[in-house]
């Protein structure tokens, strides 16, 4: 028994001995695998100050310890950083070069490729800036694949479709576009985020198969199409999200389904309808956000089952209703974000009762009712609270002690500072517009919060000056600032250098701008407009042209000559100076502002020529130079396509001569063709930012005389055009040209001594709402083409030479008498002059007293009031004109109508 257990014992050291054996040759890693990582490393590896490793963790890239050397411990790649090998083969089958300073255009012969057996690969925050090379389908052992933040770009490689092991897919926070098709086979999938990408197209039926995944996030994108019912397949998920895409539709009440989700996310989207009473079933949902939508009716009852709900965000709808006194079941609740709606009624009592209540916004709704601030107390968590905007009535106390990071408080009929403001030391935001808050700003107040105040708005007040002038701002962390629509007198108070936006507009300030805000070296945005400021622009304001987007200084005083700008560096993309004195010509070096989106400089002294060297900007859109002296000819451009986002140009009111630019019109490139902008409005794409309130949009506003009344546009709609060139010396027939902007709506030549005929080919204008030839030497007949012209509203051909019969049918039925003075041979409905009445002579020469009238002794006035509004911050255009025609201006007014309210996208 002995000799037997000595074998034994013997033959299990041997064993021990040759399994330690075994496995200390196998783990060495395999040359091959070993020399494509060196490889790869020597293509790729490209350490640069910014390396995400460097930045965040400060610890050197995993790869940058990768040695060539022949010694033993550094040739094992199995022991490198970020390589793992199986335990048994010593093959690689995970690889982790995620911050590793990897630079470079990887394609399909890159020696990773060479690496088949991996089973994890890792390359995120790297920056290759190109396609995902079609060979990453030969791994066909990965299960996980992380490719995100790492620049590469183009579509997915169909071959990705062979990974069908594929667990975990995340190329999120790329620049891939097309369709999400290529991934058709990953039946396989527990968690996949192609999020923060520009991938278009419907979400696949084949999502529907995907049974096992418990991630899908497939926001920031530009999907189309409804929410498909079949996701409420997917009963394993616990994390959707839809947000920031163009879906459109009902959300499906099949979502109701997915019992173990925890996060829902289908903001920023285009849905309708009312959100599902099924939602309610989601009874594990920690977040809900359905913000930026167009759904409707109320929040459902069923929302009292969301037990475990943490965060609630619906702002920016059109929900109606009370808000359900419900929510305050929801014991967990930390976050209600319900602003933008249309909410009415009181504030219900239990959830200023949730103890976890931390941010509370119910800010632009239609709640009303006199509310004592107390009660906001009793939730002790709460930090942010914002009411402004709404019918509240608020009575505050001065024993407040509670510390809140913000309060929006404007609307809220106060009619003074609350005293409590004056123990806040953390204060992030404050809003205290619309207020009746008067007199003079107390002492205390510009102490409020020195370190920490960023955002402050007492916008729409009866505030009349501060404690000494001029005031400079202590504020050290001060972004926002919106002082406008107040009585403030004396000089402009100075803000803090860091400040980025400025709005002090539509007060009763005076003297200069100081040189001290040229000193503001992060201002984007900055609106001194509406006052009675005087003197020179000061010509330091060209330093801040690299920084500044915004610069509206209309209506006021200024004189002298318009200030040159940075050549080297321009970001402005709005520019209003119109209702000054300024005189001289265009500075020229506005040429080199490449995101200019919106100039006027109409309503001053400008003596210039046409300043065709603007033509060459990619994003101008609006161009206003009325009411000034330039003059000369508007010269034929080059070749190149000129002004080709242009839409809106006024040049009325100057003096121009020569032909119309018939030239220019055939450059009009965004005159003829029609939008499909999903942002609506011109300026949505420059300033969408964030003052008191989340997706808040920075908008411009006019108001045109195009149709004799002032037609108000609280934004300007990407799709509208209009060209008016009345009022100058332009001679010569219509030219031909003109037809081809076929989506123009507004069109004004009047006033000028353009003669031939009517032209015929104005019927390719078929958007045109508004067509104005009066006051010209124009001769021959209406042409009958024109009551084809069915969105027409305003017609004036008065004081020409026209003759014939007035055109019967659509449209034309509808126009006045005034439409037709002044031309004695024309005849028919409306004029009392009947058709068989008129004899063939041609008609007399200014021998009629209207004809007299409409001579030279006519004065056009037109008129620029510049306003707009961006989140109780006033900005923007207005145009206008009034006329003084002697006893026709009556008349003319009334022959134009009113605008017919429409709804258009």
């Amino acid at each position: 028994m002995k000799k037997e257990s000595f074998h034994f014992s013997y033959m299990i050291l041997l064993l021990t001995i040759a399994s330690h054996f075994l496995t200390s040759t196998q783990l060495r890693c395999h040359e091959d695998e070993r020399y494509a990582l060196l490889e790869f490393k020597a293509t790729f590896f490209n350490r640069k100050p910014w390396c995400c490793d460097n930045d965040f963790s400060g610890k050197p890239p995993k790869i940058e310890s990768w040695n060539a050397s022949t010694g033993e411990i550094q040739s094992d790649c199995c022991s490198w950083d970020g390589v793992e090998c199986d335990k048994v083969s010593g093959h690689m089958i995970s690889l982790d070069l995620s911050c590793s300073c990897l630079s470079g255009k990887i394609n399909s012969n890159t020696s990773l490729f060479r690496l088949l057996r991996l089973r994890s690969l890792h390359l995120a925050m790297n920056d290759f800036n190109c396609q995902i090379p079609p060979a990453i389908g030969n791994l066909g052992s990965l299960r996980h694949l992380d490719f995100s933040h790492s620049n590469f770009m183009g579509h997915i490689p169909h071959s990705l479709s062979n990974l069908s092991k594929l667990i975990h897919l995340d190329l999120s926070t790329n620049m891939l576009n097309g369709t999400i098709l290529p991934l058709e086979n990953l039946t396989q999938l527990t968690h996949l985020d192609l999020s923060n990408n520009s991938l278009n197209g419907t979400i696949p039926t084949y999502f529907g198969d995907t049974l096992k995944l418990n991630h899908l996030d497939l926001g920031s994108n530009v999907l189309t199409g409804e929410i498909p019912s079949f996701l409420g397949n997917l009963v394993q998920l616990k994390y959707l999200s839809l947000g920031n895409n163009e879906l459109m539709g009902e959300i499906p009440s099949s979502l109701g389904n997915l019992v173990q989700l925890t996060n829902l996310d289908l903001s920023y989207n285009q849905l309708t309808g009312k959100i599902p009473s099924s939602i309610g079933n989601l009874v594990q949902l920690t977040d809900i956000n359905l913000c930026s939508n167009q759904l409707v009716g109320e929040i459902p009852l069923s929302f009292q089952n969301l037990e475990e709900l943490r965060g609630l965000t619906l702002q920016s709808n059109q929900l109606s209703g009370e808000i359900p006194s419900s929510l305050g079941k929801l014991t967990q609740l930390t976050d209600i974000i319900l602003s933008y709606n249309h909410f009415h009624g009181a504030i219900p009592s239990t959830i200023l009762r949730l103890q976890g209540l931390d941010v509370l916004d119910l800010s632009s709704n239609n709640l009303s009712g006199t509310i004592n601030f107390d009660v906001f107390l009793e939730a002790e968590s709460l930090s942010v609270l914002k009411l402004s905007s709404n019918k509240l009535s608020l009575i505050v106390e001065t024993n407040i002690t509670r510390q809140f990071l913000t309060l929006g408080l404007g609307s809220c009929n106060l009619n003074g500072f609350p005293k409590f403001l004056q123990d806040q030391d953390s204060l992030l935001v404050l809003d205290l517009s619309h207020n009746n808050i008067s007199g003079q700003v107390p002492e205390w107040f510009l102490n409020l919060s020195i370190e920490f105040l960023s955002h402050l708005n007492l916008s729409g007040n009866f505030l009349t000056s501060f404690a000494q002038d001029p005031i400079i701002f202590k504020w050290k962390s001060l972004l926002d600032a919106d002082l406008s629509f107040n009585e403030l007198q004396g000089s402009i108070p100075i803000p803090t250098l860091e400040i980025k936006n400025y709005f002090i507009s539509n007060n009763k300030l005076s003297g200069g701008i100081s040189p001290l805000i040229c000193n503001l070296s992060s201002i984007q945005m900055i609106d001194l407009s509406g006052n009675n400021l005087t003197g020179f622009l000061p010509q330091c304001l060209s330093k801040l042209s690299g920084t500044l987007k915004v610069m509206s200084l209309h209506s006021n005083n200024f004189i002298g000559k318009i200030p040159q700008l940075n050549g080297n560096f321009c970001m402005l993309s709005m520019i209003d100076l119109s209702y000054n004195k300024l005189q001289g010509p265009l500075p020229r070096l506005l040429r080199s502002c490449n995101s200019l989106e919106f100039l006027n400089f109409a309503n001053n002294h400008i003596r210039d020529v046409f300043p065709s060297w603007l033509s060459s900007l990619p994003r101008l859109k609006v161009l206003l130079l009325q009411y000034n002296r330039f003059h000369g000819l508007i010269g034929e451009p080059g070749d190149g396509i000129d002004f080709p986002m242009l839409q809106i140009i006024d040049l009325s009111q100057n003096n121009f001569s020569g032909s119309l630019p018939s030239k220019y019109f055939k450059h009009w490139i965004a005159m003829k063709v029609s939008k499909t902008y999903p942002s609506s409005y011109i300026g949505d794409a420059i300033m969408r930012w964030k003052f008191l309130f989340p997706n808040v949009t920075y908008d411009y506003s006019m108001s045109v005389i195009a149709k004799g009344i002032h037609m108000n546009y609280s934004k300007i709609q990407e799709y509208l055009t209009l060209i008016d060139f009345s009022s100058n010396n332009f001679s010569g027939a219509i030219p031909e040209t003109i037809g081809s902007l076929k989506q123009l709506e507004l069109l004004n030549l009047s006033n000028n001594m353009l003669s031939g005929s009517v032209p015929s080919f104005l019927v390719n204008l078929m958007n045109l709402e508004a067509l104005d030839l009066s006051q010209n030497h124009l001769s021959g007949e209406i042409p009958l083409e024109l009551t084809q012209l069915t969105s027409l509203e305003v017609f004036n051909v008065s004081y020409n030479r026209l003759t014939g019969p007035i055109p019967q049918s659509r449209q034309f039925a509808t126009f006045e008498n005034n439409s037709y003075k002044g031309n004695s041979g024309l005849c028919g409905n409306p004029l009392s002059r009947k058709c068989r009445d008129l004899k063939a002579s041609p008609p007399s020469s200014s021998t009629s007293k209207e004809d007299q009238d409409s001579g030279s002794a006519m004065e056009l006035d037109w008129k620029i009031v510049c306003m707009g509004y961006a989140s109780g911050f006033v900005i923007g255009v207005v145009l206008g004109n009034t006329l003084i025609i002697g006893r026709r201006a009556e008349n003319l007014v009334k022959n134009f109508g009113r605008r017919k309210e429409r709804r258009r996208r």
